[in-house]
């Protein structure tokens, strides 16, 4: 099963790749994420996801890290083996972000595989607007830092 998507996001090369290539931040914008941390900091990491009712640990190894421009992951330990590929470039005032992911489904996820690719690709096409979204609103005010209003008499 394979996948590829881009967006763009209105920040700093610099800007999304440190934020998206530091797996702590993986739940943040990724809904199925519970936990995320290195286990050997930009080499290996252990993820907690929310699969289908069910939770399940995944151990993952950097396969790529060029700061900047390519940040690629394979799963080592988990339910379903898989590679994604993230690159960045700058376009205008911003970057885009392509990713590309691979997954090796075997005994019934092979059946389902259709149904299982077109799960992916939304989620992950959601999973990136959150990100998108978090990373172009982080110079946004906060209402909690803006003085009250008073009530004019």
């Amino acid at each position: 099963m394979e996948f590829d998507l881009e967006i763009t996001i209105d920040r700093p090369v610099a800007e999304v790749f440190a934020y998206v290539a530091d797996v702590r931040n993986v739940p943040e914008w990724q809904e199925s994420a519970v936990s995320a941390e290195w286990i050997d900091e930009g080499r290996s990491f252990r993820e907690r996801r929310n699969f289908m009712g069910r939770t399940a640990e995944l151990q993952l190894e950097v396969t790529a890290l060029e700061p900047e421009q390519r940040f690629d992951v394979r799963a080592v330990k988990a339910p379903v083996k898989f590679e994604i590929h993230h690159s960045f470039e700058p376009v205008d005032a911003g970057t885009r972000v392509r990713v590309r992911g691979n997954a090796a489904l075997s005994g019934k996820l092979r059946f389902a595989a259709g149904m299982a690719k077109r799960q992916a690709e939304r989620q992950f096409r959601a999973d990136f607007e959150r990100l998108k979204a978090r990373l172009e609103r982080r110079d946004e005010e906060s209402p909690s830092d803006r003085p009250p209003r008073l009530a004019e008499e």
